[in-house]
């Protein structure tokens, strides 16, 4: 369904035609620059049926508007734009996600049984978010005072919620980690991972990050549950104010939580959990690396190498370095990259969105590995 309704914007009263293409989650959230001023104005619904979010304008009700060349702005929070169509006052986003479906010669029954499960994911996420913060910052005792549940029950519930992310594309990639963390003796993992007190923190801050701006990351969700190609010809409606350090900050706690992947490689090779290949080279050692070689391991075990595809130290270090800025014409970031940020690089807005969503997919799938050792 798409929703025409006209705004103006708070700083310079620039007009326009909204039409919102309504999606299935909620909270949902979709924003834009305004032409005129940059203001950033956003827009959506917290619940269904609710009362619209707008921030940045003011809804205008009057009928004589229609009849105005207004410029027409196209959002969806879940699907993203063709470039060139941003404006276009006939264009359908849904219209994109058929031509995938042809395509890819998928379903259409199932594509819609999908997306019932993926309008959960934020309803699970509510259930899991206090029983998480609890079990973070308290002891298991609190947990089952105050959530009623015991941490094997904690667990089930994560694992649930995390499940409907990573459905699709990258839930045969969880199960191959799967095979080897069931092929081999876990007992020495398990007593390190029960020592290390920061990891459900870790885990916390983890969803977290991620979900306080959820919604922001919609547009590439079916594309990669599906693998339909992404490419810079793709808008995505976001705030990139509120999401530019999203991505480092995923990159920094998943660099910490790649030493389990790199523990189960050293078993698999038939070293101990703690033994590498470089004589001398010990665990101490390895969690004193820099995050860019935590990976180096086991990039080439193919039931974990896929764990680093979306792990760069360039992108972590170009929007950690108070060195990007996002072009709203053009719907790129620039990225100053090396030591002192002296050597741009560009990525599209879609690239970087599609990046977060994978590297939170790995978090979570390590995550639950973390749970799981720790019972």
């Amino acid at each position: 369904m798409t929703l025409t309704f006209f705004i103006e914007c708070n700083d310079c009263s620039e007009r326009y035609r909204m039409r919102y293409g309504l999606g299935n989650n909620y909270p949902q959230l979709a924003s834009f620059q305004c032409y005129e001023c940059s203001k950033q104005i956003e827009t959506g619904y917290d619940v269904f049926k609710g009362d619209r979010i707008l921030n940045g304008a003011k809804s205008i009700d009057d009928e004589s508007l229609w009849e105005d060349n207004l410029k027409v702005v196209n959002l969806h929070p879940e699907i993203p734009t063709t470039k060139g169509n941003e404006n276009n006052p006939v264009h359908f986003q849904t219209m994109d996600v058929f031509k995938n479906l042809h395509k890819s010669k998928a379903d259409i029954g199932k594509f819609k049984a999908e997306q019932v499960i993926w309008s959960k994911f934020n309803g699970k996420w509510k259930k899991v978010e206090k029983p998480l913060r609890i079990i973070s910052n308290k002891d298991e005792e609190k947990l089952k005072s105050v959530c009623n549940l015991n941490f094997n029950q904690f667990t089930k519930l994560y694992n649930e919620w995390f499940l409907i992310f990573v459905r699709g594309e990258q839930e045969t990639d969880f199960y191959n980690l799967c095979d080897d963390y069931n092929s081999i003796d876990l007992t020495q993992i398990k007593v390190f991972a029960k020592t290390q007190d920061k990891f459900i923190k870790q885990i916390n801050e983890l969803c977290n990050t991620y979900m306080q701006f959820s919604q922001q990351f919609q547009s590439t969700m079916f594309h990669q549950k599906y693998g339909w190609e992404i490419t810079d010809e793709l808008v995505a409606n976001i705030n990139w104010n509120d999401i530019g350090t999203v991505y480092g900050d995923l990159y920094e706690i998943i660099g910490d939580f790649f030493v389990i992947p790199t523990m189960i490689n050293n078993l698999i090779e038939g070293r101990d959990f703690d033994e590498f290949k470089s004589q001398g080279f010990t665990l101490s050692k390895y969690l004193k690396t820099d995050k860019a070689n935590r990976a180096k391991n086991f990039e080439t075990n193919e039931n974990l190498a896929f764990l680093a595809n979306a792990y760069h130290s360039w992108l972590r270090n170009g929007t950690h370095h108070k060195n990007s800025f996002m072009n709203a014409e053009t719907f790129e970031v620039s990225l100053g990259t090396s030591k002192g940020g002296t050597i741009e690089k560009k990525i599209s807005v879609i690239e970087y969105i599609k990046n977060c969503n994978e590297l939170f997919g790995v978090g979570l799938m390590i995550s639950s590995i973390i749970l799981e050792l720790k019972k």
